[in-house]
């Protein structure tokens, strides 16, 4: 009996690249997760111990530092399509680049004169930035660039609410007209070519996403996550397709009738687990 590899994929991952941008008056920092995935003529290192084509993970990691000093932008795309042409034109073993990158979020601390300080920064919330380049040698389209958000936190106190649900002999959920709306929103979405502004479509569709969540009474998560989506097509047409993935992360009444006491809406626990999860693609539809 035979045997082949039907895929393979190595590389280096979780490469932290902390770099600093030094102008006259102020400072810039960025912080960036990698991981880069190789993809190409390897298989004899797996069947024949031959290790003559690999590009060792080591090398990887370092030219991610190599380009980073290089590299003059500040837009985390910019620099994975560097990444990308980087090994794509060095190795002609090489057939696909699928590069990843986590960026960390930091804001410039506020001084007491109200101005935002020029080289210190504070950070603390989950939130990222993120994105995902794939450029393939011969393959059209050779580039895919995907943009997203990962842990962005909404919650309003009332316009939400989730009723005419089916109900069987396990439903123990109550209809309701007011409730809290909690969701970590991640999201990810797919640009029609590479010549884009990156930053302003990214803050762009960041707003829009927190606009549409809390914009309107909300009947479901479902329909809320549709409305995101949608608005986000109409209003970037850079963007082809968006990908939502929303947690329902509860918020749930308190039972204060032991202590003698009410609660109109007052008094909730919050939930991460077990919580709902609703996902969803939006794309534009075919002429």
């Amino acid at each position: 009996m035979s045997f082949v590899i039907s895929s393979q994929a190595y590389g280096k991952s979780r490469v932290r690249l902390s770099r600093v941008r030094r102008f006259a008056d102020y400072h810039e920092i960025s912080e960036f997760t990698v991981e880069i995935l190789l993809d190409g003529d390897f298989e004899t290192a797996y069947t024949e111990n031959d290790n003559s084509k690999v590009v060792p993970t080591d090398t990887v990691k370092n030219t991610v530092f190599a380009l980073g000093r290089k590299w003059e932008g500040d837009v985390c795309e910019e620099f994975g399509i560097m990444l990308c042409n980087h090994f794509l034109s060095r190795f002609a073993h090489i057939h696909t680049v699928d590069v990843h990158i986590v960026e960390h979020l930091l804001h410039r601390v506020m001084q007491d004169n109200g101005q935002p300080h020029p080289h210190a920064f504070v950070g603390g919330s989950k939130e990222t930035k993120n994105c995902s380049i794939t450029q393939k040698r011969t393959q059209q389209p050779s580039l895919v660039v995907q943009s997203g958000i990962d842990s962005l936190f909404v919650l309003k106190t009332t316009e939400s609410g989730f009723s005419n649900f089916h109900h069987d002999e396990f439903t123990t959920l109550k209809d309701t007209d007011d409730r809290i709306f909690a969701t970590s929103i991640s999201a990810s979405w797919i640009y029609d070519s590479s010549e884009v502004d990156f930053r302003d479509a990214y803050d762009c569709c960041r707003s829009i996403l927190i606009r549409e969540s809390v914009a309107r009474f909300s009947p479901s998560v479902q329909a809320t996550l549709y409305e995101m989506g949608t608005a986000v097509l109409n209003e970037i047409p850079a963007i082809k397709s968006i990908s939502l993935r929303m947690p329902n992360q509860h918020r749930l009444l308190v039972d204060l009738s032991p202590f003698n006491l009410d609660n109109p809406n007052l008094v909730f626990v919050a939930t991460d687990e077990p919580h709902g999860t609703i996902s969803a693609t939006i794309c534009r539809e075919a002429n």
